[in-house]
């Protein structure tokens, strides 16, 4: 009896200790994005060429709409620089067709391509990021210093360029980055994952800066110079790294440089995934957090206040502690995902889904938990293991 009565008092006020720490987290992000969003961020003339890089893999969902608002640009002059993947056997990758179908219809944009073919051997005796292999053949193609590295399913405004690559008009600046807002597949999976792009991840973004400064990078954009990028040993020795975008962060600012978040924030079109796709890419992505921030990564259990407040509910459902923790810890997590996701990201699927959040905390907080019993990833339709720093090694 005693064994069930320490258990229940266990399950009881653990929850509602962790509760009252993730209102007081909650409260830290919704000071950290107003902070972020009253700074100004000044104007500037300083447009010079700029080469885009963007490495693809197949069609993405709205391939062609996301592309071309690359196309659209207001800039005096870049370049867009595609990585193709091309098959043993020399197969064309099918983005192909629809790069030269925006070729026609954006005639005035310099487009080079850059086939890369698969190494059928790579996830076997020497795994590698086929990202950072495309991009590894890419930069000697680029015409310019200056560089923006975007995912392929990024979309954009006409002003982003201005926008990104402005700060680096101050030497002392290596690398800009940006957030992120998801546009979600018409599936309620696809709406979760999006949630959680602005009203929470957004949110860690902000906090981390707020306490210890930008020293990572976000893929959906990464702007800096050849001249960084050779400063940390170029593209290849980082290729068998999962995590790209964190390390070129990482060793940007470790080689003295700073790293910029703008203002700008992007949209990530999202695909219809089944469940189980999406459970693998965010098990993926947890884990991937994991293994590159192994001393914070436990700390992420203060996001899920919630689930944890209502498991201390129900324990104890009458009791008034716990319901004013609930409401407490409920208004916490609302409010930071308010500042950081619609009035810093200008999400509007989050501002119309807000109640959403309590179900997306759930599934988060099992992502969480299972991410700590292993390290293996399905990355590619392949099963890879991570090891600390973010290395994969074959599983």
């Amino acid at each position: 009896m005693t064994s069930l009565a320490l258990l229940a008092g266990l399950l009881f006020y653990l929850p509602l200790l962790f509760s009252a720490l993730s209102t007081l987290y909650h409260l830290a992000v919704a000071v950290a994005a107003l902070r972020f969003r009253s700074t100004p961020e000044g104007s500037s003339d300083f447009s010079p060429p700029v080469s885009i890089l963007k490495p693809v893999r197949g069609i993405e969902q709205n391939f062609y709409a996301t592309l071309a608002s690359f196309f659209r640009q207001d800039y005096p002059s870049f370049e867009i620089v595609f990585g193709l993947s091309a098959g043993p056997s020399g197969q064309a990758d099918a983005a192909r067709w629809t790069i030269a179908q925006l070729q026609r219809d954006f005639p005035g944009v310099a487009v080079k391509i850059v086939a890369v073919a698969d190494d059928p051997h790579a996830s076997i005796q020497n795994p590698q990021n086929p990202k950072m292999t495309k991009l590894e053949h890419m930069l000697p193609e680029a015409s310019h210093e200056h560089i923006v590295l975007s995912d392929a399913d990024i979309r954009v405004e006409p002003d982003y360029l201005r926008r990104i690559v402005a700060p680096l008009t101050d030497e002392r600046v290596g690398l800009v980055t940006c957030l992120y807002r998801g546009v979600p597949a018409k599936t309620f999976l696809s709406k979760l994952e999006a949630l959680g792009m602005s009203g929470d991840f957004a949110g860690q973004v902000l906090l981390a800066r707020m306490i210890s400064g930008m020293r990572f990078g976000l893929g959906a954009t990464i702007a800096t110079r050849k001249k960084q990028i050779a400063e940390i040993g170029g593209i290849s020795k980082w290729s068998e790294y999962l995590a790209d975008d964190y390390i070129l962060g990482r060793e940007i600012a470790a080689a003295g440089y700073g790293v910029h978040l703008s203002h700008t924030v992007v949209e990530s079109v999202l695909p219809p995934r089944t469940a189980s796709q999406m459970f693998q890419q965010q098990l993926r992505w947890a884990r991937t957090i994991r293994a590159c921030s192994p001393g914070g990564y436990p700390g992420l259990i203060l996001v899920f206040g919630v689930p944890l407040a209502l498991l201390g509910l129900a324990v104890q459902p009458a009791s008034a502690l716990v319901l004013g923790m609930l409401a407490a810890v409920l208004i916490g997590r609302l409010l930071s995902a308010w500042t950081a996701g619609v009035m810093v990201c200008g999400d509007r699927v989050l501002a119309r889904n807000l109640w959403l959040l309590p179900v997306r905390d759930l599934f988060g907080l099992g992502i969480w938990m299972l991410s700590f019993f292993g390290r293996e990833v399905v990355w590619r339709d392949a099963r890879f293991r991570l090891e600390p720093g973010g290395k994969v090694k074959a599983a």
